[in-house]
């Protein structure tokens, strides 16, 4: 069961499996014949994952800290030099599911790996026990590190009108107005691909909506009109604006996106998902099925 939020709540949605049963095959749903017990819940499409790790304990997360190198045209060379006396293996983009069990499977088959790291998606770590898959996991982060560049943000009455001409609302954390703020995060937000990772797809759409107009309400008014579903729109030198009905999903990924570019020198080439990557994560079964559980 994938959303984001508490985690009490996701510990509350209990799925009985049989690892041994997660067969790689192809089907919209990899996963078919897993299930132990009926239940109208499906695992994680990333359950392979865990499956074929050897490790007792396997971790699958998405930190910030290396989703900034993930992202980058030379995070694998960087990350070879960052993790070199590590066991680790790498797996280029590949959208999650089937598609990436297999490849992660070629990569444990050419020798040990306690690491994996997944091209502009996570890692995968394991461990004979909690303890020391965490360990592993903080050694990585620790070595992978980055300050985020830091930008004074102080509330403003421009950005609270703007707001009302967008009939919008002002995000949860005031950080997310770095995306605006920044000059390198807005450049990077101002793609024309745009996306970087699959959660970011999945939770913020296909594009990043930014806006370099002219602050006269008019102007605003026609491109509000023009616009009528922005889930979020970023102004650039003003701030971040979301949609009053949009989820709260919606912060806290323009929040991981934040902390991702803030970590982001100027002038690097990332690796985008092309356009079609992003069509097959959003036009996709197992994600249409995630959706409708939210509703």
């Amino acid at each position: 069961y994938e959303k984001p939020g508490d985690i009490k709540q996701l510990l509350n949605k209990n799925i009985p499996i049989n690892l041994n049963g997660a067969i790689i095959k192809d089907s919209a749903n990899p996963l078919d014949g897993v299930i132990i017990e009926n239940s109208v819940l499906r695992p994680s499409i990333e359950t392979a994952l865990h499956a074929l790790m050897p490790h007792k304990v396997v971790i699958h997360t998405h930190p910030v800290d290396l989703l900034s190198w993930l992202v980058r045209d030379d995070g694998y060379e960087n990350l070879t030099k960052l993790l070199k006396d590590l066991y680790w293996g790498w797996v280029p983009y590949i959208r999650p599911g089937a598609e990436l069990a297999r490849e992660v499977q070629k990569v444990i088959q050419e020798g040990q790996v306690d690491i994996l790291l997944l091209g502009s998606h996570g890692i995968v770590v394991g461990g004979e026990d909690c303890a020391s898959a965490f360990d592993l996991m903080n050694r990585v982060l620790a070595r992978c590190s980055r300050p985020p560049r830091k930008i004074l943000i102080q509330d403003n009455f421009i950005i609270e009108r703007l707001a009302d001409y967008f009939k919008m609302r002002l995000p949860k954390y005031k950080k997310i107005h770095s995306l605006a703020l920044d000059k390198i995060a807005y450049d990077y937000c101002n793609n024309e691909n745009g996306v970087l990772y699959p959660d970011q797809a999945v939770f913020l759409g296909s594009k990043i909506p930014c806006y370099d107009g002219e602050m006269h309400e008019q102007i605003i008014a026609e491109y509000v009109e023009n616009n009528p579903h922005l889930l979020f729109i970023v102004v650039k030198g003003k701030g971040v604006l979301i949609a009053k009905d949009a989820k709260m999903d919606v912060d806290e990924m323009l929040l991981c996106h934040t902390e991702v570019l803030m970590r982001i020198d100027s002038g690097k080439k990332l690796q985008y998902l092309t356009e079609k990557d992003v069509d097959r994560l959003l036009d996709w079964e197992p994600e249409k099925y995630r959706q409708s559980m939210e509703n």
